[in-house]
């Protein structure tokens, strides 16, 4: 079940429990009737916090619970990355988003069983058709094998996954000086130079 179908119907059980209709819940969530419908049709996903406005606003409380997501292998990643690369986004959005995915791909081997980190690297992932972000998910893989003392997988050093000339992670030319100072080795070694604070979780 997607988050349109699980809001649908949590919004629906809603207004049953307390006999109201959707003019009804609207009125005392203050929010327009449009919204209650549109959600309840399963063609908004609302956000968290709106969908627990509504909620509190017959004096219940939404209870989430948050599962900790398996996360992605090198492979599943770069697949990822390359659907975003391909999808026709503004070229700003579309870096963002895919620096995103890195670094919570970068994040998730951190927090890894060194069976199950080896497992998620092991594979060789597709090459995504723009070097800096092969070059980029390469060093984060040689980052955490270095941080293990484990010997990185043969594929972080195929001659594709590095940058040259260095790529700067800012485009902004007063950064370069602090990129190039505290970038972690194994981007260095990419080509990549990016801070460690830019690589902090997102």
């Amino acid at each position: 079940m997607d988050g349109k179908q699980k809001a649908a119907e949590i919004v629906r059980a809603l207004r049953s429990r307390h006999q109201l209709t959707q003019r009804d819940l609207a009125r005392l969530a203050s929010v327009p009737q449009p919204t209650i419908s549109s959600i309840e049709s399963g063609l908004r996903e609302p956000s968290l916090s709106l969908l627990s406005s509504i909620v509190e606003s017959v004096g219940e409380s939404l209870q989430v619970v948050v599962l900790p997501a398996e996360p992605s292998s090198a492979v599943e990643t770069a697949r990822t990355m390359r659907m975003i690369v391909r999808n026709g986004l503004e070229a700003k959005v579309r870096e963002d988003a895919i620096l995103r995915r890195a670094l919570s791909f970068r994040d998730a081997i951190r927090s890894q069983t060194e069976e199950r980190f080896r497992a998620l690297v092991l594979d060789p992932p597709s090459l995504m058709g723009d070097r800096r972000w092969d070059a980029f998910l390469a060093a984060c893989v040689e980052e955490e094998c270095a941080r293990r003392d484990l010997a990185p997988p043969r594929w972080v050093n195929d001659s594709h996954r590095f940058v040259k000339p260095f790529w700067f992670l800012s485009e902004n030319p007063a950064l370069h000086q602090w990129e190039f100072e505290t970038a972690p080795a194994a981007f260095v070694r990419h080509g990549i130079l990016a801070a460690a604070e830019e690589l902090a979780s997102v």
